[in-house]
Order: structure tokens, then sequence, then C-alpha cells
């Protein structure tokens, strides 16, 4: 059975239905093995914890009680005075009493009796069925140096060494209790020797070698040290520690489980061992602070969900292919009347919308389908007519803006230098519109042969009705200003013309300054506009004065200010529209009027075309290829002062 998804439409149905079935086996079976497998890890873990706290009861139950022997002959050392050969007595007392007890020492300290001389230490121990007490002391056998003997005396409480091998004593692999006990002279308690219980550790590695989990899984008991106890490598016992094996490993993780078994903690925790996931339950034990775990390959753990899981895939999938090859004669025998009806609907498809489509007497969906292409042929036809008188009447309205463009930019003066027989001023001016039109707008021109006239704006709104309102505000400052001498005058003059009839509202923000070209004298009115920026000829960068007044074509009779400065010798003025200081990024930052004035300040030297050019890299830097949202106007006068 073949399947082609690309031509059939019975193929892509019963493909479909196929990989509706496929997903809901995966995500029911996917639903079943997850929950199976938290099931199943959770009944491994509470094996594990339990088959380790079993095994930690049972070394508790060997371990408890010899504390507590302890103590009950700590006491009567404490509290009673015997003699030496009592002592001797008493150590073979403790290990008659206690089959589980391999050796029992009392070590005193050095010249306690003082007859006995530096040493005195009776130990009693097991040997061929018999228990034999010797004097544990002498000068091969420095005991005040083992581990058992001055670790419990520095801490002053009860210690469990390490396991090793003793041959001074019971020449056997053990461990040893050790308790400090005290006596009291004129008042004052001080120790006077240490109280030994030795244990052979073959019951305790019997009792963790039968810790049995899973295939593989065993249990271990690592010591205070890191020591390995028990181990299923036997040539790790006593030799390898967590540590040496972290770090032949050069597994960190493992490092700090050891950490955490030291600090006596209790935990389920995961690491790589030679490449292999396991997992890792530890728990201390109480009495000696050894710690018991039960390792496990994770592997191992879902071997049973892997089998049964393999079997149902392999029965569903047999299940499948026979669901697809049964719904696949059904829906072509269903079907087999579309492929007449495709034919046409091809021909049609090609543009031929009065192709003859199939006659279908049935009254099922074939027949709507065949109502609907029918409905089709007569909507494309009047959809294409209209579409054709649509896209002509665009085309107009596109030929018409880009018509006002060119009209709009041959408003305004773009022939630069503009002044080359005046050698006094140099300027450069740009006009870059957000859509096909703006509503910004720059203008300068001689009022006299000694007088600049200068001017920037930036309309309300953007489009077709702001570029009208500049180009009626760009006219009527050429009509005005040759009659008005003063920026005040020519401003308010605007303002007056502008706000007479403006039904619509608009406004426009407008900078007009007049330089004398003699003497570097600046006059200017400022309606609501951006302060231009003063590059110094010694390098600084400033702004004018904010103004306090309002834009033009809002209020008729609004009186509006004027200000001047002088100009230096090489001072540039750059004017600008708030499209410059508002361009945003793609992350709506701002070019902002910092940014304009640190730009300005690094181009102190250069020319204004220059400068202008500089100015526009870097706002396009900063946009980053951001949709341009406003129209961006710049215009840099320098004055080189008369005797230029």
């Amino acid at each position: 059975m073949k399947l082609n998804i690309n031509k059939s439409l019975a193929s892509r149905i019963v493909f479909y239905v196929l990989i509706f079935c496929i997903l809901l086996f995966v995500i029911s079976l996917s639903v079943i093995y997850t929950n199976s497998k938290k099931q199943l890890e959770a009944m491994t873990y509470k094996n594990a914890e339990a088959l380790a706290n079993n095994t930690v009861l049972k070394a508790e139950q060997i371990l408890g009680p010899i504390t507590k022997i302890a103590n009950n002959y700590k006491w009567i050392l404490e509290s009673s005075e015997l003699t030496c050969d009592s002592i001797y007595a008493l150590t073979k007392r403790i290990v008659e009493n206690n089959p589980e007890i391999l050796g029992a020492a009392i070590a005193f300290e050095p010249f306690y009796f003082k007859e006995q001389g530096r040493y005195f230490s009776p130990y009693s121990f097991r040997e061929n069925g018999t228990i034999k007490t010797i004097q544990l002391g002498n000068s091969n056998y420095e005991y005040f140096a083992m581990d058992w003997y001055q670790i419990p005396v520095a801490i002053q409480q009860p210690y469990w060494t390490e396991p090793y091998f003793d041959t001074g004593g019971g020449n056997a692999l053990m461990t040893t209790y050790s308790m400090p006990f005290y006596k009291t002279t004129n008042g004052t308690k001080k120790i006077a020797g240490i109280i030994t219980i030795d244990l052979a550790l073959d019951w305790f590695t019997d009792i963790v070698s039968s810790v049995k989990i899973l295939e593989t899984g065993y249990a271990s008991v690592i010591s205070k040290n890191g020591t390995f106890i028990t181990h299923p490598k036997k040539e790790w016992i006593m030799n390898e520690s967590i540590f040496s094996v972290a770090s032949e490993l050069n597994n960190p993780e493992l490092r700090e489980i050891g950490r955490e078994m030291q600090k006596g903690k209790t935990d389920f925790v995961t690491s790589t061992l030679r490449g292999v996931e396991r997992k890792m339950y530890f728990t201390p034990l109480p009495s000696s602070g050894w710690t018991m775990a039960v390792i496990f390959p994770e592997s191992e753990m879902y071997l049973p969900l892997r089998k049964i899981t393999f079997t149902l895939i392999i029965i569903i999938g047999i299940g499948l292919f026979l669901l697809t090859f049964i719904i696949s004669k059904i829906v072509s025998r269903q079907l087999s009347p579309l492929s007449l009806f495709a034919n046409s609907a091809h021909q049609v498809a090609g543009g031929n919308f009065d192709a003859q489509l199939p006659d279908i007497q049935t009254k099922d969906e074939m027949k709507d389908l065949h109502d609907s292409f029918v409905l089709m042929q007569h909507d494309l036809k009047k959809y294409i007519n209209n579409l054709k008188s649509t896209t002509s009447a665009k085309e107009k309205i596109e030929s018409e803006l880009r018509i006002a463009r060119e009209i709009q930019m041959g408003m305004i003066p773009k022939i630069f230098p503009p002044f080359p027989n005046l050698p006094e001023i140099d300027l450069y001016a740009m006009m870059e519109p957000a859509k096909e039109v703006g509503g910004d707008l720059y203008d300068f021109f001689l009022i006299d042969e000694k007088h600049l006239c200068f001017a920037i704006g930036d309309v309300s709104g953007k489009g077709v009705p702001a570029s009208l309102f500049m180009a009626i505000t760009r006219t009527l400052l050429r009509t005005i200003a040759p009659k008005q001498h003063s920026p005040r005058e020519i401003v308010k003059a605007l303002n007056q013309s502008l706000s007479q009839g403006n039904e619509s509202s608009m406004f426009v923000t407008f900078f007009l300054g007049i330089i004398d070209i003699e003497n570097g004298h600046l006059r200017y009115a400022n309606a609501g506009h951006n302060p231009p920026a003063i590059i110094h000829a010694g390098g600084d960068v400033e702004l004018f004065e904010t103004s306090k007044d309002i834009p033009i074509g809002l209020f008729e009779n609004y009186d509006f200010n004027e200000s001047d400065r002088y100009l230096a010798k090489d001072d540039r003025i750059f004017l600008y529209t708030d499209g410059i200081t508002e361009a945003e990024n793609w992350e709506q930052e701002l070019y902002s009027e910092q940014r304009l004035i640190d730009t300005l300040a690094s181009l102190k030297t250069l020319v204004p075309i220059e400068i202008v050019m500089s100015v526009a890299k870097d706002v396009v830097v900063h946009v980053n290829d951001n949709l341009q949202s406003d129209d961006l106007t710049m215009m840099c006068i320098i004055y080189s002062g008369k005797n230029s």
C-alpha cells in the first residue's frame, strides 16, 4: 500500500487519520510511560531506602549495645578505686560477657599507677577460642599516640576509630569504640584513661554484602574519612576512599557526595561512575558516624518498563498498519468522483473562469462543492474587474504623490553653497520626509545685502495635510520677511495669517533668525521649536534657551518674544526638528539631545555639509534599520566673520 499525500485527497485523509492515531498513541504511551516510570522510581527509591535502613538497624543492634557496655564500665571505673589486678579481671569480664566483642582495654594515662610505670593498659581479647589478657603498652606500642586513645582524649567524648589492623593487640581488622573516663582529685576532674572495645568487621561485611537491589545493585559502608569499609571490590576495602575514586574519575560530583556523607546527611543522589548513571541512597549509622550507601544503575530501574513498552509498540504498530489499509480503501471509494471535478478546478485556477464544471447529480457535499465553484467563478470575474479599477486608481494616487513630493522638495532651497559670493556665510541643509510628503520645512534667503534670514519648522501631523500647511507657511515666510526685518514681527505676522480660518487646528513649531553679516549680530524668535545648538569656535557646544512661546497657527493675537546674541568668528549654528532627537531604535530608545550635543562636539572643526551628513549618519546608526517615524530636517550655518 503506497500513500501519495501530494496528489491524492484520499491519501491525505488517510495520512491525517494515521498521524492523529500515532499522536494519540504517542501521547497515551508517554503518559503511561511517565506515570509508570515515576511509580517505578518511587518503588525503587523506597526499596533502596528500606534496605539501607534495615541494614543500619541490624548494624546498630550490635554497635548500639557497645556504647551502653562502655558507659556501664565507665561508671564502675569512675565510682570506685580498683586495683591493678581487678582492672585486669574487669577487661576479661567485658570480653567474656559479650561474645560479639573481640577485645577490650582499659588504658590509663602515663604513670597513673606509679608502680606500673609509664604504661598500664590491660587488654583482653579472643584468640583460638580462648580469652587472653596482656599488658598492651610498651616502648614498641605507644598507645598514647594511637587514634583510639588520643582523639577521644582531645575531643573529650566517645569516638569510633577508623577501621584498622591492630598489630599490638587483637591482630585482626577491627574498629574500636573509645570512651574517656575521669577521676576527681582535690575537687578537680581530670581524665584518667580510655575504655576501648574492639569489634571485628567480618560480621558487618556479611550483613552489608547480603544487600542486593535490582540485578547489579549493591551496598557499601564508608567511614567518617571516606574510606571503604565494605565494597564488592575487595581490593578497595581499606585501600580506597570515595575521594580517591572521585579524583581518579575526575568526578567533582562524587567528591561532593562524599562531603555530604561526612556531614552525616541522608540523601538520594545521582552520579555518573565510569560512564554509567547510578542512583545512590546514603544514610549515616548513628552510633559510629559511618555511612551506609545503596547503589544501583539507573538503567536497571527502567528495564522492565522498557520491555513492556517495546511489546506495546510492536502490537500497536501492527494495528496501525491494518487500520491504514482499511481506511485507505474506504476513503478512495467514497472520493473517486472528485478526480473529474479536480480537472475542471485546474482550468479555473489557470484563469479560465468560464470552464465547464462536471455535472454532479447527487445531493450531497459534492453538489454543494459544485455550486460553490459556480459562485466562485462569478465572484472572481467581478473581483478581477474591481481589482483592475482599484489598481489603476492606486497607481494614479502614487503618481500624484510622487509629483507632490517633487513639488515640495522643489520649494525648499537645495543649491549649496547658496551664497558663493558671501565668504562670511557657509550653509547646508537637508530634509528627509517620513512619508512621500512631509510637514518639515527649512528656508534661507538674503533680506538685503547684509542680512541673512533663515528658518526651520515642523508642522503638526504628517503626510499630505502637513505638506500643504508647510507649503503655505513657506510661501507666507517669503512674502512677509522682506517687509519686516524683525524676527518677532515676522513670526507674529505668520501666526496671524495661519490662525485665520485654521479649522483643522494645525500648527507649526518655528524658529526664525536674522544674522547681520557685518557684525555677527543674531536676532531670533522661537515659536515652540527645539532649541538650536551653537558650536563655538573654541569647541564648546550649547543649546539656545528653551522657548516659552507657543507654535504659530493656534492663537491669532499671540505676542511672540525676540532674543539676540552675537556670533563669534567660526561659530556654527545647528538647527533641527524633533525627528532627530526623537528618532527611536528597536528598543524604543530616543536619540536624545545629549547624544546630539556629544556628536556635535566631535564635529567642531567640520564645515556645515560635513556636520549635517555626520549627524544624519549617527542617527542611522542609532535607529539600526528601525522604521522612520518622523521627518528628519537639519540646517547648519557657519559664520566666518566680515574679514574672512
